[in-house]
């Protein structure tokens, strides 16, 4: 279906085609081939790009996206993208297959799936240096992002571009409203202060409302603590953000001596995965945690829990609600921090294996600069999956729910989040608040400090390995943490983290000097 659909654009490639409207301040990128304005009658330059998406998607709910996002990027750019969704699973698997294997993929997402991460990339040689290239095919980028493509930018250039949002966030307990209402139990929620408070809501739900109290986070069973917030206290005030250097989370530092140390090895990891298998045993936990490649979100829509825990920011709620179809009830636990984690969470890159990067960074570059475009691909059709109402939010048509909806993601998932027009319910004025947050958000000591796995490659992989094989069970709870957590050390011990540790501590030892810290 996708490759019938894409024969008859490249056959109408030479055709003209109407001016589509953008925002107002994209700038139209040259591809040198334009004789006369945006019309051009070369071969439009063929790209793949690979997405990654909060949940499955198939072709025939793609394809019209697919054609519509061709259009624009065919009139402003020349160029025709055959875009593939992954949901986080298949994609944690199926990219860095492609880039092994050699396979056209000119545009990919870097993610929190580790094996799909920035790092991950990086570590194995997999990301081009696209400075020169952004500079002279996406403009837009390098004037949008500024000194924020620091945080992907290393020893070996410039690799991968953040996607720009709202970088000031909380930690949140996200739990749906009308079972809250029905227990008689939101405004207890919207006041909790520790997790015992928490603890106490989930007993009640669970055992009255029949549904599991917590789902995992994330595709690797999480349910307290997402990474990079460790919440070792009971207190909700006592815990806290780290900078997230490497996406398996093998280290942290600490702030107060400037040391690298394991995370998994630390106190407040062991205090979080005992609570997690004490409310496991209790039975608060969805039971499938640790092996469920639904998540978040997901679960909540498709009625299996009641609450999940996530980083949220200023407007997510409305998002959530969308998403999902309940109202939600949220509990903030601790604020993040403006760090190098955040550039390298999510965004975009080129693999070494590209073979057209100049036509991957102008399809970039309108991530970050034409409205329409963005909204395409992040809301769907207007006016099928979406529409502008008289506020100039976006909503679901009349008819439309999140259950029938024919395509919808998240709009942090894709480049510039402040062209992304706005879901309804939030705040009409969201991406200014949005971006006054950022601008009074508190920043990481270690921002711009970015860890190079060469030469200890095998020791990165063997621990990540060993992260994959344990970490589920014992952060969803499900494993009697005083039998394996002690296997769980001595596994990375083995591996090598005290070699991966002793590296990262010379690269930020010499990183601190250099910067005067």
């Amino acid at each position: 279906m996708k490759t019938k659909k894409l024969l008859s654009i490249l056959l109408a490639a030479g055709m003209t085609v109407s001016m589509l409207a953008g925002c107002g301040k994209s700038e139209t990128v040259s591809n040198g081939n334009n004789s006369k304005g945006n019309e051009t009658s070369a071969e439009p330059t063929k790209i793949v790009v690979a997405l990654m998406t909060l949940r499955p998607m198939d072709s025939s709910k793609t394809d019209e996206v697919e054609a519509a996002i061709n259009k624009i990027a065919q009139k402003k750019i020349n160029v025709i993208a055959d875009i593939h969704w992954y949901d986080a699973a298949t994609y944690g698997t199926q990219i860095p297959m492609k880039i092994q294997a050699k396979e056209k993929l000119d545009l990919m997402m870097y993610t929190p799936v580790p094996t799909a991460s920035f790092n991950s990339f990086m570590s194995q040689n997999q990301l081009m240096d696209i400075g020169d290239i952004l500079k002279k095919n996406a403009p837009d980028v390098v004037k949008t992002l500024g000194d924020y493509l620091k945080g992907t930018t290393t020893s070996k250039g410039v690799l991968g571009v953040p996607n720009l949002g709202p970088f000031s966030g909380y930690e949140t307990i996200v739990m749906r409203k009308d079972i809250l209402d029905q227990l008689g139990l939101t405004e207890k929620a919207q006041n909790m202060k520790t997790w015992t408070d928490y603890e106490a809501i989930l007993k009640e739900v669970v055992s009255k409302a029949k549904i599991a109290g917590i789902v995992n986070s994330d595709a690797e069973g999480t349910v307290i603590s997402p990474m990079p917030y460790m919440n070792g206290s009971n207190n909700f005030k006592e815990n806290y953000y780290y900078d997230r250097f490497d996406m398996n989370s093998l280290v942290m530092i600490d702030e107060n001596t400037n040391k690298v140390i394991s995370t998994f090895s630390s106190e407040e990891f062991q205090k979080v995965i005992e609570r997690a298998n004490n409310w496991y045993k209790q039975g608060l936990i969805y039971k499938d945690a640790a092996t469920a490649k639904d998540y978040g979100q997901t679960l909540i829509k498709n009625k299996v829990g009641f609450s999940y825990i996530a980083q949220l920011e200023e407007g997510n709620e409305v998002g959530i609600k969308a998403s999902t179809g309940f109202d939600i009830v949220t509990a903030k636990v601790t604020q993040s921090k403006v760090g190098t984690g955040i550039f390298t969470k999510f965004g975009f890159a080129v693999p070494v294996t590209a073979t057209e990067p100049e036509a991957a960074a102008k399809f970039l570059n309108l991530l970050y600069s034409d409205q329409e475009f963005v909204n395409t691909l992040t809301w769907g059709i207007e006016g099928k999956d979406w529409v502008k109402n008289d506020k100039g939010m976006a909503e679901y048509p009349k008819g439309v729910t999140a259950d029938t909806v024919n395509y919808h993601t998240a709009d942090f998932l894709y480049g510039n989040r402040f062209l992304i027009t706005p879901w309804a319910g939030s705040p009409e004025n969201i991406r200014e608040i949005q971006k006054k947050e950022n601008e009074k958000a508190p920043v990481s000591k270690y921002l711009g400090f970015s860890v190079d796995d060469t030469g200890i490659e095998n020791e990165v992989t063997a621990c990540a390995n060993v992260v994959r094989q344990y970490k589920p069970a014992l952060v969803s709870g499900s494993a009697d943490y005083k039998k394996v957590y002690p296997e769980f050390i001595d596994k990375l011990k083995a591996a090598g983290i005290d070699k991966v540790i002793q590296t990262y501590q010379k690269q930020l030892d010499e990183w601190l000097v250099k910067n005067g810290k």
